[in-house]
Formats: C-alpha cells, structure tokens, sequence
C-alpha cells in the first residue's frame, strides 16, 4: 500500500500513445501495436479528451471490417479527471468525489500528459504502477506469455484470423483458432448478408477492375451481376468520377488506408443522390497483391432527417439561450443528473457535466436549500410535481434567480424512476418585476402630476401629485375625461393638435391652463405620451404634468426685465425692437416714418461731478423728455448707458427737418442737478424707412451707423443715414475679412522709428510700428484698418502677431552680434480684457528667448476709461516682470492725476500735436511744461513725439525733455533698414536722411 502523502505519479501508466479523437480505430490500433503499448490518450486542442485501451471498444471490435471506419472519438472512456503532477494520492481521491470518473490523467508544468491511471487502481490502493495490472475486476491475470508492456505476435495475428480486437490487452481476450468448417459455414452467412444488403458492395484488384460486386452494386448502375467481373471500374462510374472521386481513395486504401468520405451521384431514375463510400484494404491468402472492398451507402434521406434535425436543434438551442431555459432529468438509481448546455451554462459549469442530485440542491442559496430539497423528495417518492422560483449561487459565485420545474417519470410497472423538468434563469424577468414595482412606487410618490386615460381620454389612474395639485380625488376623477379640469382659455387648435399628435403614435408636448376643484386657475406643462402593448399596439396615454404657474409668473417678470428698462421705465434694446417689428408687421408699412437714436455727450463726466445718482436722475428726465417729443403714436427706448431711441411718425403741417430742429432744441435744453443748472450736448443719428422694407433690428443698425457717423463729424447738428454710410460699412466689412486673411497669410510687417537722446542723438530705443503690406493697396497705415481691426475683435490677435514679431527682430539682432535696443510695441485696451496679456506676453518673450528688460509697451491714456483692479495687476505684473510699461499720447484722452499716481509706467510720452505747436502755441508749450514737471514727480522719464525740426528739439531740451522721436531724426525704418542703422550707431539725424 503507498503513503498518501506519495506523489500519484508513482502508481501511473506511461507506456501509452497520443491520437487525435478524429483517427479511425483501425489507424489507432496499427500505431498501438507499433508502439507496443496498451494505452491510447486522445487530444484535441492541447487538451486531454478521452482515454482508450481496445477493450473499451469491445462492442465493435476494431478490426472487423464493419467497424474498421469506427472513430477513436466514439469508442474511448471521455470520464477523466485532469490532475497535476504534483498531486499526491491523498488529493487525487478528495478529488474523485462521486464524480463519474473512470480515468486519472496526469500532466506537467508544461501540461503535456505523463501519465494514466484507473480509478479503481486508485481507489484499490494498488503499490504497483497501473501499467503492471490492467486486467478489470473478475477476469483473470495475465497469461505468463505475456511479457512486456504488449501481447506477442502470435496474439496479434490472432486477432487478425479471428477478428477480435487487437489493441485490447493480452488479459483481456483469449484467442481461440476456429475449426476450418467453421470459417465455411461463416463465409456464407457473410456472403448470403452482402448479397442481401441494400448498401452497394463490391471488391476491385489492384488494377482497378472488379471481383465481386453484390446485386445492389450492379442494379444501381444498370450492369448485370454476370457481366461486372473484370471490368473496368472507370467503364462503370464514369471516367471522370473514377479519375477525380473514386481512384485517389482506391490508391490510399491499395496502400493500406482505410477511406470514408461523402460524395453526390446523379443516379438513374432518381436524381442526385448523397453516398457514404468506405473502402477496406483486404489481403489476399497466397498472393502478394491486395484487393479494396467498398460499402457504399445512400445517406441522402438521413443527411436531410440530419439537417433538419440540426436546424430545429439550432432554433431550440437559441430559445433556449435567448430565453435562459433549458432541461434536465434526474436518475434515481444512480443520483446522477443530466443537463442541457443551457441548464449548465446557468450554473457556471461545462457542457456534458453531470452532477449529482446532492450537488445540484447545494447549487440553492442556503435559506432555500432544505425547502428544495423537501420538494424534490416529495417529488421522488410521491410524484407531487413542483414549480419553484429561488435563488442559487453559480460555480463563480454569482447570485441569479431561477425557475425550477419538476415532475416524475414512470417505468412500466409505474414506479418513479426519474424526475425531469425545465430550468430557466429569471434573474432579467425578475429584476423587470423589481423595476416595475419600484417605478410603480415612483409614480405613485412622484411630486409631478401624473394620469393615465383609456385610447378615448377617459382617467383610469392619477397619482396623489394629481389630486393635490387638481384638488379632485382619485374618485371623482376616473372615468372622466381631462375636460374635467380645463379652465376654458386654452385654444381649440392646441387640443386639435394635442389629439392628432398622440393618436398617430407620437409624444405631444406643450403648456395648458387647467381650473382647480376651487376655481383657481393654473398653467401645466404636460407630456403625453402613447402607451403600447408587446405588439406595439396603444392601450393608453400617459399624461406627466408640471405646475408652471410659478414660472409664468416669473417669465412675465423677466418679459418686463428683459424688454424694460428699470431705471427710466423705458423699452429696452428688445424691447424696442419687438414694438417696432409688430408695429410693422400689423400695419402698413409706414413709409415716412423715422427711427432715431440720440446718445448724450459726456455722461462720464456728469456721473464722476455729480455721482451715479446724478447721471441716474439726467437719464431718467431726458427720457421723460422723449416721450414728450415722441407724441402720441411715437415709442421711445433706451437701448445703452446714454443713448436712446425712438420712432417718430410724421406731424401734419410739420417738415422732418423741423420736428429734429425743435426736438434737438428741447433735449439739449438745460436741466437742473442737485441745485445746479447742467448743459447738456448730444448727438443724434436717424434713418428713413422710406418705401424699402427692413426688419426693426436693421433700421436700428442704420440709425446707430449715422449717429457713428455724427460721433465722427460733430459740427452737424444730426447725421441722416444713407447709401453712403451704407457702401462705407460694406467697405468696412470688405476690409475686416481681408485683415482676416492678412492674419492668417501673414501679410503684415514692422517697421522702427528710432527713439534718441536730444543733446547727443545716440540711439536709445526705437517704437515698432505696424504696417500692413496689401496685396492690391500696397503698404497701409495703422489710421486705416487699426479702428476696423478693434471694431471687428481683431486687435488682440493682431497686436499679439506685433509683440511675437517685435520680438523675434530683437533675437535675430542679438544673433547677429548687434547689442539692439530696446523696442516699444503699441498694445490696446483690448489685449488687457481678456485678463492673461500678462502671461501671453512672458510666453511670447520666453519663445523667443528676449529678457523682458529689452521690451516696452506703449498704452494709450484712454485705457483709463475701463479702468479696473484686473487691469492694475495685469500691468503691474508687466512691471514686475521687467517690461517697461509707455503712457502714450498722454493728455489727449481721459487723464487722472489719481490712475498716474495707482499705475507703474516707467514713462511719459507726449502727444505730437502739442510737441508740433510747442514754439507758436503758448497753450501747447504750458502743456508740455506740465507733463515734463509730471513726469519728474512721478519719477518717470518723457519722450516727446513727432519732433520734425532742429528748433523744437532745441526747445524741447531747453524745457528739460530728455529723449524724443520724429522725422527730424528718422522716419520709420523698414526691418533691414534698422538693422543697419544698428550696425552703424551713428548719432541721428543722418547728414543723408534715409529714404523712406
């Protein structure tokens, strides 16, 4: 007896072959004898599949000829246990449970197969390798001739005499030799069978001509029996057939293979016909030669009862899949239970698994185990069927429901012998039933109404939300219809259209006013929807509703926001607009009548004298004034901080350009703040509607681009919009799309004007200034497109190329050994806006690898009309950085002596119309004394611009201005142009003047 702690490999077989499932019996028996072993293990796919030994094959003896074409995979033991080879005897019989096993099969790390052993050599407890004692219980040991691990040749050629299965082990089968009269009396019975037989027979020599053909043979192709013998076997099939069917199987089995194949003939009177051919190799007695023997047989009929077969167990096997169902039955005598693919894959276990009864019941989750267990026993012993719904734990753990039925089955004598049923996995079904109770209970929670009606509107349910919101019951609803609760102002048409949408199958959606059990009335936005049936046909509607009467209320009040200015009780923008587009729409076109816009002069400056409250008061009495000039069929709107709007019809008796005389007149009447007597200027912008219709909004648009235009020329005491303006904005959106393609195609350039030291003319700095190069209109100012590229959002990225730009010419100059100076570069107020022109421009100077101490930015003063703490840490953080931030064009604009003293510039730079009327204009000189003495005070240094002669620099220098830029030096210098001037630092200006 061994240790149970041995490895199990010490009780193995390993003298044993490996086949394929596939290989015929006869193949596999040849290759058995050859390796003289007694064992065959059958792979497919790597994986150990069925174990054979000869006897396992006994009811079809391998080498009788009607079972020569049989399968390994038909005759071999499939019960096997797959085991490791580490595995000791202890954990392989823990591992045999009450599984139905017959053989152990061991493999190693790599899982190649080492060795087979039988269970009852295991269960036996046998000291001895399994290869020693293969005999089966009862039979007798070894003959003592037998030695080795395979019988003796006599045994073998035994085998080949009588026909007895020549690869199952020498104590298996004893060979008898048969009396000679035997073999007689047998060869006729065999011959009297063939003849008999409707499958076609026949035998061929060597040179494919026949010996022997049975009556079945010869009929089915129309030859005498008399006359088959010698002919040639292409004269009969057909020559063709012979050559490209029948004689490559007839040299495979002449060379001693077997042959099994289908084909199709076209036999006489019943078309074409499916055969199954096998073909013998026979030997002949005192001959070297050899003969093939062939069965053929008809399997038309079975190939179509097959497919038929197959297709209705495909059908079944995808309901089956499809609805999680499948079948099972349970013996009674061996407690085993059989399982449909379906049934397994429900329990996480392979096809072809068969547990036991124990095992299946230990499948049901442990509060329904003991239940199941008494159905299944009642089931038994009394034939109570069951139908049982539970939950069971699959072999990965997982938790599903299932449906289990069972009933028992009956042998002749009726006792109970089986219990077989259905299984199905209701787990989907079941969490359908969980969704469906869990979304009754939402609606019936639901805080939004909620009813369902019969297809002709009458209420079958309402949920609470219903009732409280109706403040009907439930009761005294159903079998109403929603008439019930209408309030009476909603159109027909809406319920016209309710009904037409949801009886054609669609959702409708949209706003109804309903009435209360009281009599209040409410607003309801209410989805309907159409209820279907499995069929897709509708049963109901489902109505889910919202009280919105909250927000109706709401939506008028942001109407009134939205459309009405609150501080003069005016017309918004749209607000404005929207009259005027009814008004136009509802009645005729009014011809002569006119859209005007006025805005007032210096309402900043009112609001810093007087305060918001003061400018708050100006604005609500000019609109007041308005009104009054509107009349009676006029409207008036305040569309932006001071500009305003109105439409004027014409007076009887009464010119145009006198009703704008007298009505300018009275707006710029003088109006009294807070004891003060205020002047008021504005401006004013008009369009004439005329006989060419427009939308509101365009005739706002014309009569903003004439009150632009008066902005631009004020001497005018109003601008009237014409085909002009109207060619200039066209011009205006011409050039914006061409500055676009001027960014994207790179058609701009920078060229330096430099900045010098007046006493010396050394060259201290240069202003980069942006020159666009025109395909059509050659090189262009900034006066040009500047004013269209800040109008159209273009300035950022523009003034960005600018800097990015700038900054490459100061890294190439520096390449070029050159020691550059430092080059200014005009930024907008826009850049600022967006809040990160401070990190753009570090991510711009760290691209080009330009220290920020060699930049300059040069902001206009009008930057301090947006002024804001963003804006002051924007250029603070510039500062910070180490660029030096220019206030240019300083005293032009909107000037505090307070945002001097809160922003960091480095320097001033006065405007050139001061600085070029320095010597004739006393007001010009005091002003540039001033920013001079500023400038020293705020510790900041001053350049003074457009210096075009040796007199005003003389004077600029006698004031104590410092530094300087103009013609009188230098023009702008192209890129090329500055570099030389770079390369020469020749003090300014040249005695030759560059060209320009």
């Amino acid at each position: 007896m061994v240790e149970p702690t041995a490895p199990l490999s010490t009780l193995t077989h390993r003298n044993f072959i490996h086949a394929s499932p596939n290989e015929t019996v006869s193949e596999v028996a040849r290759r058995l004898q050859a390796a003289g072993h007694r064992l065959v293990v059958a792979v497919e796919n790597g994986e150990p599949v069925g174990v054979w030994t000869g006897a396992d094959g006994r009811d079809t003896p391998a080498l009788v000829p009607a079972a020569r074409d049989r399968l390994l995979g038909d005759v071999m033991d499939h019960a096997l246990l797959v085991l490791p080879a580490g595995v000791t005897v202890a954990e392989a019989r823990a591992r045999l449970g009450e599984g139905r096993v017959t053989y152990l099969v061991i493999r190693d790390d790599q899982r190649a197969v080492t060795g087979v052993l039988r269970r009852e050599d295991l269960e036996g407890e046998s000291s001895q390798p399994a290869a020693t004692n293969t005999a089966r219980p009862g039979q007798d040991q070894p003959d003592q001739r037998s030695t080795g691990d395979h019988p003796p040749e006599s045994d073998h050629a035994a085998a080949l005499t009588t026909g007895t299965d020549m690869t199952s082990p020498p104590d298996d089968t004893r060979t008898v030799p048969m009396p000679r009269c035997e073999h007689t009396e047998r060869f006729a019975q065999f011959h009297a069978l063939l003849e008999g037989s409707d499958d076609l027979c026949g035998i061929v020599d060597a040179g494919y001509r026949y010996v022997w053909a049975n009556e079945a043979y010869c009929k089915g192709h129309g030859i005498p029996c008399a006359d088959i013998t010698g002919r040639h076997v292409a004269d009969v099939i057909g020559a063709e057939h012979f050559a490209r069917i029948v004689k490559p199987h007839l040299d495979r089995s002449f060379a001693g293979e077997p042959q099994r194949f289908e084909t199709e003939r076209n036999q006489p009177g019943l078309g074409w016909r499916k055969l199954l051919a096998r073909y013998f190799p026979l030997d002949v007695a005192d001959s070297t030669g050899r003969h093939v023997g062939a069965v053929i047989t008809d399997v038309t009929e079975i190939r179509e009862a097959e497919g038929e077969l197959m297709r209705q167990f495909r059908l079944l096997s995808l309901a089956g899949r499809t609805a999680r169902f499948g079948g099972w039955f349970a013996d009674l005598e061996t407690e085993r239970v059989e399982w449909s693919d379906v049934v397994a894959e429900i329990h996480g276990m392979p096809h072809g698994h068969s547990p036991s009864i124990h095992e299946c019941i230990d499948f049901a989750v442990p509060e329904y185990r003991e239940h199941m267990r008494g159905r299944f026993a009642a089931c038994a012993d009394q034939g109570v069927p069951f139908d049982e719904r539970l939950e069971i734990t699959d072999a990965q753990g997982h938790r599903l429901w299932v449906r289990v039925l069972g009933e028992p089955v009956r042998d002749e004598r009726g006792r109970i012998v089986q219990v077989h049923g259905a299984f199905q996995d209701v787990t989907s079904q079941r969490e359908n039933e969980r969704e469906l109770r869990k979304l009754a209970h939402i609606t019936h929670q639901s805080p939004a109404p909620i009813a369902v009606t019969d297809l002709d509107g009458r209420i079958e349910y309402v949920n609470p939300a219903f009732e409280r919101n109706s403040g009907y019951t439930a009761d005294e609803l159903r079998g109403q219809t929603p008439a019930r609760i209408q309030g009476g102002n909603t159109p027909d048409a809406v319920y016209r259209d309710l009904w037409a949408t949801i009886t054609a199958g669609h959702t409708w959606t949209g706003e109804l006013q309903n009435r209360r059990k009281d009599g209040s009335p409410y607003w309801e936005y209410e989805v309907i929807s159409p209820l279907t049936d499995d069929r897709g046909q509708v049963t109901n509607y489902v109505a889910i509703k919202q009280d919105i009467t909250a927000l109706k209320e709401a939506e008028r009040e942001l109407s009134r926001i939205a459309y009405e200015d609150p501080l003069t009780g005016l017309c918004s923008r749209n607000g404005f607009a929207r009259h005027l587009q009814r008004l136009i729409d509802q009645q005729e076109w009014p011809e002569l009548g006119v859209v005007v816009i006025v805005d007032i002069v210096g309402l900043r400056d009112i609001n810093d004298a007087y305060g918001y409250e003061g400018g708050d008061q100006l604005l609500y009495e000019f609109g007041r004034r308005l009104v009054t000039q509107a009349g009676e069929h006029g409207y008036v709107g305040r569309i932006g901080g001071d500009e305003f709007t109105l439409f004027l019809l014409p007076t009887k008796g009464e010119s145009l350009h006198r009703r704008l005389t007298r009505m300018t007149e009275s707006l710029s009447a003088p109006l009294v703040l807070q004891g003060h007597e205020i002047e008021i200027a504005i401006r004013l912008g008009y369009t004439h509607l005329g006989d060419r219709q427009r939308p509101a909004q365009s005739l706002l648009r014309e009569a903003e681009r004439a009150l632009f235009k008066h902005r631009q020329e004020p001497s005018a005491p109003w601008v009237a919009y014409n085909t002009s303006l109207r060619e200039e904005m066209k011009q205006r959106i011409e050039l914006t799309r061409e500055l676009r393609i001027a960014l994207n195609e790179d058609h701009f350039e920078l060229h330096f004007q430099p900045k010098v030291d007046l006493a010396s003319g050394t060259l201290v700095a240069c202003e980069a200034l942006l020159r666009w190069n025109h395909p059509a209109r050659g090189l262009l100012g900034p006066d040009v497109f500047i004013p269209i590229a800040e109008q159209s959002q273009l300035i950022s990225p523009i003034g960005d190329w600018a800097l990015r730009r700038a900054c490459q010419h100061l890294r190439e100059w520096r390449d070029a050994d050159l020691n550059p100076v430092r080059v200014a570069v005009n930024v907008s107020l826009v850049q600022f806006q967006t809040g990160d022109f401070a990190s753009r421009v570090r991510t711009i100077l760290d691209e080009a690898g330009v220290a920020p101490g060699e930049l300059a930015l040069e902001i206009t003063e009008s930057v301090f009309e947006r002024e804001s703490e963003a804006l002051l840490e924007q250029i603070r953080a510039l500062r910070d950085m180490g660029v030096r931030l220019s206030l240019d064009d300083f005293g032009t604009g909107y000037s505090s002596l307070l945002y001097l003293q809160r922003y960091p510039f480095h320097e001033i730079k006065i405007d050139q119309g001061f600085v070029f009327h320095v010597l004739d204009d006393s007001f010009s000189r005091n002003i540039v004394e001033t920013v001079i003495m500023l400038a020293r005070a705020l510790d900041a240094d001053v350049i003074a611009e457009g210096i075009e002669s040796a007199a005003v620099s003389d004077e600029l220098q006698a004031m104590g201005c410092r530094f300087g830029q103009g013609f009188h030096y230098s023009v702008p210098l192209e890129s090329e142009d500055f570099q030389w001037l770079l390369e020469q630092r020749s003090p300014l200006p040249l005695s030759q003047p560059l060209a320009q």
